[in-house]
């Protein structure tokens, strides 16, 4: 088994791939890979023969997931010899790219210039728990992004993503931008809200959102931070959401809290970027700020 070429799902589409080979009437296994997601497709002459996902999914799934891929990378070996214990099948890509039509055009809940945001609701956002792609994602909207510009920053299916935005929309947590009239939008005073992160450097993965008005951390799982690290004292800090913005106070930590290397001795104003030291815990600082009439600016806050 040789591999024959290899390329960037960016420059040719898996679709445009199997229309290719399959109208060639070649054979050989399509290996397409993307974040968290692979698929093998096995064609001979213009027929696929077999396909399989690492998302356990069936031949002709396995294969309507990769048209809406957006990035990834693919390979094209000269093999199409299946899988052991795989009886070959006969699927024709027509009826496949009919069906993927389809399901694009039930998948797209919104049009590509439908502009989200957070909705600012503190009763709402104390009640829910997010895993770490909501949270992400909750972040990208801090200051406003469209459809389309979510589906090229984050690389995702379009279905995928409208799920994701519906789930957080039912929590109460995102709202769809209505653009004001120009009468209305003149009377309107131009209001902020600031969204702040705390992101731990050994672990960016670990994007703590400053939702609330006050935020403890400390190692007591009863803080609403908590950091494991024996440096770290029981109560060690708080940051509080101001009206001028985020503020840091030490909370008589054994071991003292330091923002860019000056100990924390009174309520500090926070700007974004700031390194704060908890003992030994370094986390970074961000705040994005959002508008309520649907402007769009660049996000400051950092996500990994």
């Amino acid at each position: 088994m040789q591999a024959i070429l290899q390329g960037s799902l960016r420059h040719f589409t898996p679709q445009e791939l199997l229309s290719f080979l399959c109208g060639r009437g070649q054979s050989g296994t399509l290996d397409l890979e993307t974040t968290g997601r692979r698929t093998r497709v096995f064609f001979q002459n213009d027929k696929i023969t077999w396909a399989e996902s690492s998302h356990d999914l069936g031949p002709a799934d396995s294969i309507l997931d990769t048209f809406e891929w957006t990035s990834g990378s693919f390979t094209l070996v000269d093999s199409a010899t299946l899988p052991d214990g795989v009886k070959p099948i006969a699927l024709e890509l027509g009826p496949l790219q009919e069906e993927a039509k389809r399901r694009a055009e039930a998948a797209l809940l919104y049009p590509d210039d439908t502009v989200f945001r957070v909705v600012e609701d503190p009763a709402i956002q104390q009640k829910v728990s997010l895993n770490i792609d909501q949270l992400k994602l909750l972040f990208r909207l801090t200051s406003g992004r469209s459809f389309e510009k979510l589906v090229a920053d984050l690389g995702m299916p379009k279905r995928e993503l409208s799920d994701r935005l519906r789930e957080l929309a039912t929590l109460g947590l995102v709202a769809i931008v209505v653009e004001e009239t120009h009468t209305r939008a003149k009377s309107m005073q131009r209001r902020i809200t600031m969204v702040g992160s705390l992101t731990p450097d050994h672990a960016p993965d670990n994007v703590y959102p400053l939702l609330e008005a006050e935020h403890t951390i400390g190692r007591a799982p009863s803080n609403d931070i908590t950091l494991t690290d024996p440096s770290v004292s029981t109560n060690h800090a708080r940051v509080l959401k101001t009206d001028h913005g985020f503020v840091i106070e030490d909370l008589k930590s054994r071991n003292g809290s330091y923002v860019n290397g000056e100990k924390v001795t009174d309520k500090r104003l926070l700007v974004d970027g700031d390194l704060i030291r908890l003992g030994k815990v370094i986390l970074t600082f961000n705040v994005a700020r959002d508008a309520i009439t649907g402007e769009v600016t660049e996000p400051e806050i950092r996500v990994s």
